[in-house]
């Protein structure tokens, strides 16, 4: 009964609502459609800044020592490629080079500089004072190089000289202070073209050098990548979030496939109502309502025989029992609702059993009726007005 009831509720509400749920839907269906364009179709195009790489360079550290003095290890002649640490005693002379690749997707050659110099220096221990500095420069040059092609430069320097340098320096001083660092600094200066404009990129690296104890320690700073690039603002397409991705193409199948369905059950005369179907309604809601008011129980047939009136609706006849003060007597038989009194029954037949009385079929709200419920074997007439004229609100008795 239920489920029954539920649907003509529904059925209700749609009927008497159809003009404010159809323009819903219908702005619903509009409101989707413009979403999944939006989305998919013309999803527009916004204003985002890019950066733009128009040429790069990448390079490295390459050096190695030469042994040039007999010892049982090495052999004269033998060269110590990309080593931490030589030994000053073998291979004194450190040589190095230092390789600038063009980037080949450049648009036109690059003038490369390039600029070596020993640098011996004291700093402070967070670098930010130089306390001195001596530079010497080792070597220099200019060159055009392509697309793709590398520009290189190449130095010397002797281990132990730079050792004697840095101890003169600091002898001179007498003393020092913060940390004397050794290192070969390379000073590139790259011009090529940018946007149809030349464009230059500076950078410094270095290759640090260490000598103590008959070694030299050699610490590169590894591979590196420097661009020349422009910011600018390009146009992206827009891009847009679930919310309009999925929740637009729900939205308007939703819409549309709620406005079809409601406007064809207009059409079809599903939606209203018919007069036993509101009765139905009618019922279902006075039932579950007035529910502490109602037991189930079989009347005799004296009682039935007596004279009785006829309630147009089950809220009718509680309000009659409430007035005087008794119960609803539901026959778990027939379904038929009664208020009995001394001198009269008051008797109230559900839709359904007039449904059943006019064609014969089943009743709709068999579900209301209760199986367990004990059957009177012996009840005489007193004792049914006993019973059913009990208050459950005030357990009082006539």
């Amino acid at each position: 009964m239920e489920g029954d009831s539920q649907w003509l509720r529904l059925r209700a509400i749609a009927a008497s609502w159809f003009s404010i749920l159809f323009v819903v839907l219908l702005v619903c269906t509009a409101a989707g459609g413009y979403a999944t364009a939006v989305a998919y179709v013309d999803p527009g195009t916004t204003q985002q800044q890019q950066t733009v790489e128009w040429w790069s360079v990448a390079g490295d550290f390459d050096h190695s020592a030469t042994v040039t003095r007999e010892n049982p290890v090495f052999p004269i002649g033998t060269e110590l490629t990309n080593r931490s640490t030589y030994f000053v005693g073998v291979s004194p002379i450190l040589n190095g080079q230092f390789d600038v690749r063009y980037g080949p997707s450049a648009n036109g050659p690059a003038s490369v500089s390039l600029d070596a110099t020993l640098v011996i220096r004291s700093v402070s221990d967070n670098g930010d004072t130089v306390f001195w500095a001596d530079r010497t420069p080792l070597n220099q040059r200019t060159v055009t190089v392509a697309p793709g092609e590398a520009a290189s430069i190449e130095f010397s320097l002797n281990a132990t000289q730079v050792a004697q340098r840095r101890a003169a320096i600091q002898n001179s001083l007498g003393g020092s202070p913060g940390t004397v660092e050794t290192f070969v600094a390379v000073d590139a200066a790259v011009e090529g073209p940018v946007n149809g404009e030349p464009s230059e990129l500076a950078f410094t690296r270095r290759l640090s050098l260490s000598v103590s104890d008959g070694t030299y320690t050699v610490s590169e700073s590894g591979t590196f990548r420097e661009s020349a690039t422009t910011t600018q603002m390009v146009s992206v397409p827009r891009t847009y979030g679930p919310l309009w991705r999925v929740g637009g193409p729900l939205l308007l199948i939703l819409g549309l496939l709620g406005s079809s369905v409601l406007g064809l059950a207009r059409r079809r005369g599903e939606l209203a109502l018919s007069e036993t179907e509101r009765e139905l309604l009618e019922f279902s809601d006075d039932r579950s309502e007035f529910e502490e008011w109602i037991v189930r129980v079989d009347l005799p047939d004296a009682v039935l025989d007596r004279p009785h009136a006829t309630a147009d609706t089950l809220a009718d006849l509680v309000d009659f029992a409430i007035d005087s003060d008794i119960g609803v007597v539901e026959d778990s038989d027939t379904g038929e609702f009664y208020a009995v009194t001394q001198d009269l029954l008051v008797v109230y037949e559900p839709p359904q059993q007039m449904e059943a009385n006019a064609d014969g079929t089943a009743a709709l709200f068999d579900g209301l009726r209760s199986s367990d419920v004990e059957e009177p074997t012996e009840d005489t007439e007193e004792e049914t007005l006993l019973a059913t004229s009990r208050n459950p609100r005030s357990d009082s008795t006539l």
